[in-house]
């Protein structure tokens, strides 16, 4: 049932280690379901699903062939760690995109659309198929001869164009295809396809034709075959006059494939009998009716089936014949076929990262062992195609130096402080600001950078310098589903977990306002502690950049200031004057150095449509946690509102306004002391009234 053709073994130590969680994170494959559920499949064939908004979606539209969307997937999905690999890519496209080089580049990307899947092609070709199978599993008139022969004149199209690519001679991709695609053996494929098959009356009749000229034998069968209509013409006139006058016009000599040959007459309407079948001396046998037809073999037909037989299916097997050895050669080379389509995928794969990186204005990134990250004017590459206008901003992060020695040897003498500080520069970055500022977007800008130079792509940034990077681990999304019996923040500990246990001096960490799902002591605590963590791993610790709302590990001191340790914000615009709240503040969208004091959640609520009475209550709330004042004792304090309504309630005539909160206290406990379910009103205007005198309320005597 399975033809192995060969067993490979391959690694994953030179792929960028990557996990669900981080590629969803990151936006960087997205399978968005078709709407209509009729339209959803079992299978991935049918499951009408295709590419959302991802940073794979950017570039997957740009292959035009179906193997070079799968190696570009692959690129995608398995990031490169081998410099050699990324600098030939990055070099590739460099090459490509020079502009003396636009001409054979739109030739190539053409032909390009022209060249299908040779090993898919040759699959079906060894099971016998010689038709491709639409979507409603019928034969099309795209045959696989037509693909197999459209595909060897683009290949040895692709071959001629590539030479005209200036720097193309120091393309490693450039020897593949010299080598690969062998113009003789292709040119012959082409050549012997073209001289046995009818490509147009193969469409007609979707099935392959031999050309004429191909074999005798065949041919005296097709002019015999085309000759019957004449031959079928003359037998029915000859039968004709054979019958009554009244019928004579009526009958037909007709041939039917896998049948044979049939004489019809009219069916006669008031008897449902066949209008004449025959005589005693030759009866005729009745095969089958129609409506108002009936079918006869005769004497005359059976003769006729024994001279010519089923010409109609012995002309099919000659031609399944000469198709069946016509298949036999091509699969002799079956190998450079599908060497030949492989290097093609490989180079469509390229020129979708080439188109791309023109279409986005992406820049070369410079790709190396140190273990830096220095990115300048970085750009988050889906956001801005969802905005009208982008802030880009910089970023500088310096991992442990491999090769140093141990950070704590160095900051023991004082001396070499600053100048370790300069030379090795922040490994962990941590950003404070408002909600809405940018914060998400930034760090999972610096991770996108990151990857896509890994993936052999450019990067969009002004200019980039990427160390290599084995790992990208990110706690930034929290992917609840009803089928996992976990919470949100639980989940939220799990990826912190993995992320701290598969972290090495490479990696990026990518950690977004983590501690935020449960309690704000906790959460804060939790989140300081990771980043206490992180800085002293020393020389174990990564790069990180994180974001939180968490200020008091700032404020009380709790995460120390350390060279290894570096605090920015988003930059915003406060007009304290502004009349309405949600005016007050203007994001500007732009990372500066330095922390931020404040995360204007109010202004956030209210921009989103929060009641303003809430937003004011808020901010009396807040104002009151920062003068240190206790919020619980001021949440218990009467409204004065309510004050006002229970003085006119326990008011008597002839006696003085008394103070209120003594009498507030009595009557919660005659209240919580009393029996309501017998009579509420009663016992709660008994309540009112004893309580509103002086004995009830402990007045001193005379008042």
């Amino acid at each position: 049932m399975f033809r192995i053709s060969s067993l490979e073994m391959f690694s994953l130590k030179d792929t960028m280690f990557i996990n669900a969680d981080t590629l969803h994170s990151l936006q960087i494959m997205e399978n968005e379901s078709h709407p209509n559920t009729h339209n959803q499949g079992p299978t991935k064939t049918s499951s009408g699903s295709k590419e959302g908004l991802s940073i794979f979606g950017l570039f997957h539209h740009l292959a035009r062939t179906p193997q070079g969307k799968h190696l570009l997937r692959q690129s995608f999905l398995r990031p490169s760690l081998n410099l050699d690999t990324i600098r030939e890519r990055h070099d590739t496209i460099h090459t490509f995109l020079r502009p003396e080089n636009s001409a054979p580049f739109d030739a190539i990307v053409n032909s390009l659309k022209s060249t299908g899947n040779m090993r898919t092609i040759l699959i079906s070709l060894r099971k016998g198929i010689a038709a491709g199978v639409g979507k409603n599993g019928k034969n099309t008139s795209n045959s696989l001869w037509v693909s197999i022969r459209r595909f060897v004149f683009h290949a040895l199209k692709i071959k001629e164009s590539f030479q005209d690519i200036l720097g193309g001679d120091r393309l490693a991709i450039r020897d593949k295809l010299l080598e690969k695609l062998e113009g003789y053996h292709l040119a012959q494929i082409g050549r012997k396809i073209s001289d046995l098959v009818d490509f147009d009356k193969s469409a007609e009749e979707s099935r392959t034709v031999i050309l004429e000229g191909v074999d005798e034998e065949l041919d005296n069968m097709k002019r015999t075959f085309a000759g019957l209509d004449d031959l079928l013409g003359t037998v029915a006139h000859t039968m004709s006059e054979k019958l009554p006058a009244d019928f004579q016009g009526s009958l037909n000599a007709l041939y039917f494939p896998q049948i044979g040959f049939l004489i019809t007459v009219p069916l006669d309407p008031t008897t449902g009998e066949a209008v004449y079948d025959g005589n005693f001396d030759n009866p005729w046998e009745r095969m089958f009716s129609t409506e108002d037809q009936v079918y006869f073999k005769t004497s005359e037909m059976r003769e006729m089936d024994g001279h010519f037989g089923d010409l109609y299916g012995i002309i099919s097997d000659r031609e399944i014949e000469i198709s069946h050895e016509l298949a036999q050669y091509v699969l002799e080379y079956e190998e450079l076929l599908t060497t030949a389509s492989d290097v093609c995928g490989e180079l469509d794969s390229m020129l979708a990262l080439s188109q791309g990186a023109r279409l986005y204005k992406l820049c070369r990134p410079k790709v190396s062992n140190d273990n830096t990250i220095s990115i300048k004017g970085g750009r988050h590459i889906l956001q801005e195609l969802s905005v009208s206008s982008f802030v880009p901003n910089d970023t500088s992060l310096r991992g442990t130096n491999l090769d140093a020695v141990d950070e704590d040897i160095i900051l023991d003498s004082p001396s070499t402080h600053n100048a370790y500080a300069r030379e090795s520069g922040p490994s962990m970055l941590i950003l404070t600001g408002p909600n809405y500022s940018g914060k998400s977007v930034y760090l999972k800008q610096v991770a996108l950078i990151v990857y896509m130079a890994h993936v052999g792509s450019y990067v969009p940034a002004e200019s980039a310098k990427i160390g290599l990077t084995d790992r990208i681990l990110s706690r930034v999304t929290t992917r609840e589903t009803v089928s996992r019996t976990q919470s949100a923040f639980m989940i939220d500990l799990q990826q912190i977990s993995q992320a701290l246990s598969l972290a090495t001096p490479r990696s990026l960490l990518i950690i977004d306002e983590f501690g935020k799902g449960t309690d704000s002591s906790d959460g804060a605590g939790l989140a300081c502690a990771v980043f206490n963590h992180l800085i002293g791993m020393n020389s174990s610790r990564p790069k990180v950049i994180g974001a939180t709302h968490f200020h008091e590990i700032f404020e009380n001191g709790l995460l120390k200031a350390s060279p290894s340790l570096a605090l920015g914000h988003m930059q915003v615009q406060v007009d304290e004057q502004a009349s309405e709240l949600d005016e007050q503040i203007t994001y500007l969208y732009n990372f500066c150095e330095g922390r931020s004091n404040s995360s204007f959640g109010t202004c956030c609520a209210a921009m989103n449509g929060v009641p303003k009475e809430i937003i004011l209550r808020a901010d009396e709330l807040v104002e009151m946690a920062l003068k240190g004042k206790d919020l619980v004792a001021a949440c218990s304090i009467m409204p004065q509102s309510e004050a006002l309504e229970l003085e006119e309630a326990v008011s008597c005539p002839g006696y003085p306004i008394i103070d209120l909160m003594p009498l507030q206290e009595q009557i919660a406990r005659d209240f919580l002391e009393a029996d309501i379910f017998t009579d509420p009103k009663k016992s709660l205007s008994d309540i009112l009234t004893i309580s509103g005198t002086t004995e009830s309320r402990g007045a001193p005597s005379g008042q």
